[in-house]
């Protein structure tokens, strides 16, 4: 049986550490390593916490209270896996562009060659939405960004990692919108965001990175081993 630790308050220790000296004795005595850190141990926990098995079993904890921690037969797979999946997520927007196609009036546009100052809606957000396939169906290899512009070929792998319950796309979909708040009268428009308000073609750039962390962090996940015995 898979060991698990309660990573609770009561073992806080007084100096604010986000790995507390209890948890690294218990760490290093479970894998006879005394060369583990507090670092490795946080990896370690980041890869765990992406594990399915372990969501699985404690879905219901992660909605109430502190589930318990398990010590994962293979320590490695999960530090290493949690260090990838820390410098995507943390670095979301310095990763690679994922090589997905933008359309700009039905032509490929990977360069961002519209002038601002002759053409400055060209990558203005309209609504994003997904593309539409056949009857009410969605296409999710297609985002629409306006009824000029739009990227495609997003691969599947890009919706199955997901951060509750929606993936990295369709938040960008949900909170990249335009907002009026009647009360003050004030209007959020995505399009003035400072990443991109001065170079439009920065938001092309930041949806091809959030397909990139998607289908890289499926990838890391998909191969994790087992962190859990079968129940």
């Amino acid at each position: 049986m898979t060991d698990t630790l309660n990573l609770g308050l009561e073992h806080s220790s007084a100096d604010g550490d986000n790995v507390t000296d209890w948890c690294l004795e218990q760490f290093r005595s479970h894998y006879r390593d005394d060369t583990i850190t507090k670092d490795d141990i946080w990896e370690y926990l980041y890869g765990v916490m992406h594990a399915p098995d372990w969501r699985k079993r404690y879905h219901h904890d992660l909605q109430r209270n502190l589930p318990r921690v398990p010590l994962a037969p293979d320590f490695e797979a999960f530090r290493s896996a949690g260090r990838e999946l820390m410098d995507l997520h943390i670095g979301h927007d310095e990763v690679p562009e994922y090589p997905v196609d933008c359309l700009l009036d039905g032509v490929i546009d990977n360069d961002g060659a519209a002038d601002p100052l002759t053409d400055p809606d060209a990558y203005r957000i309209a609504k994003l939405a997904w593309g539409k396939a056949s009857g009410n169906k969605k296409d999710r290899s297609v985002m629409e960004i306006s009824p000029r512009c739009r990227i495609v070929g997003i691969p599947e792998p890009a919706h199955e990692y997901t951060i509750s319950g929606r993936s990295p796309l369709q938040w960008a979909i949900d909170s990249l919108r335009h907002k009026h708040d009647k009360k003050s009268g004030i209007t959020d428009d995505p399009n003035h965001w400072e990443a991109w308000a001065d170079e439009p073609f920065n938001l092309i750039r930041h949806l091809r990175r959030l397909v990139m962390v998607s289908v890289e962090s499926a990838r890391i996940i998909a191969a994790l081993p087992p962190s859990l015995d079968p129940a």
